[in-house]
């Protein structure tokens, strides 16, 4: 699929309103962890499921770092895609400052299964705060604004960290290579190269984007 610049326009235009609703989703957040000052960690835990590293809610994460560092918020993230490199490799910046001592397969994962593009994104902060998105199937350009956004929901939030879990249970880490600046990927005797099944799953998914997809 060709998209003229009118198309382009408009898509950058979309997303980078998208990404201004998330930072403010995210401004919410911060601000409601600053009056209560929860004792509960889980208060300072937040999930992400999301198309790719592209997508505006992780565009909005990687613009608000400063603030989550500041208030010792943990993420976990899955992704269905995890194309481009860039956005992916900043994104993990991100998330291996917050989370130091951990494992990247414990910050973030690739759910590469086909059907999983039939979920929506979502965002859980804490246990009261939720957003909703569209299906992750729709290109960025072409979804249909789909966009809920909760304050006060703890049970939707219960639903939501059950759902994370379901997905995050199946989904593998991303292969570490792919983390890495390009620049860093060099053949040693340790290093195994890119897991060729990782990479046809992939450019799968980079052919799917392609596709004009015209129903929700």
């Amino acid at each position: 699929m060709r998209f003229n610049s009118q198309d382009l326009q408009h898509q950058n235009s979309a997303d980078s309103l998208s990404q201004n609703r998330h930072e403010s989703y995210f401004k919410q957040y911060f601000q409601w962890l600053d009056e209560e000052q929860p004792a509960d960690l889980t208060a300072r835990q937040v999930t992400i499921i999301a198309r790719s590293p592209s997508s505006p809610v992780m565009q909005a994460l990687t613009s608000a770092a400063d603030d989550l560092s500041n208030r010792s918020i943990s993420i976990q993230v899955v992704f269905s895609d995890v194309d481009p490199e860039k956005a992916l490799r900043d994104a993990w910046s991100v998330l291996s400052e917050l989370s130091k001592n951990s494992e990247h397969g414990d910050l973030v994962r690739w759910a590469n299964a086909p059907g999983v593009l039939e979920a929506h994104e979502q965002m859980i902060l804490g246990q009261n705060m939720c957003w909703l998105g569209d299906a992750m199937r729709r290109e960025p350009g072409r979804r249909d604004g789909f966009d809920l956004f909760e304050t006060d929901a703890p049970r939707t939030c219960r639903i939501g960290i059950q759902s994370f879990a379901a997905m995050w249970k199946f989904a593998k880490p991303v292969p570490k290579w792919l983390l890495q600046d390009s620049g860093d990927r060099r053949p040693n005797a340790t290093y195994a190269g890119p897991d060729h099944r990782a990479l046809a799953t992939l450019s799968f998914f980079r052919q799917l984007e392609k596709a004009d997809t015209l129903c929700h």
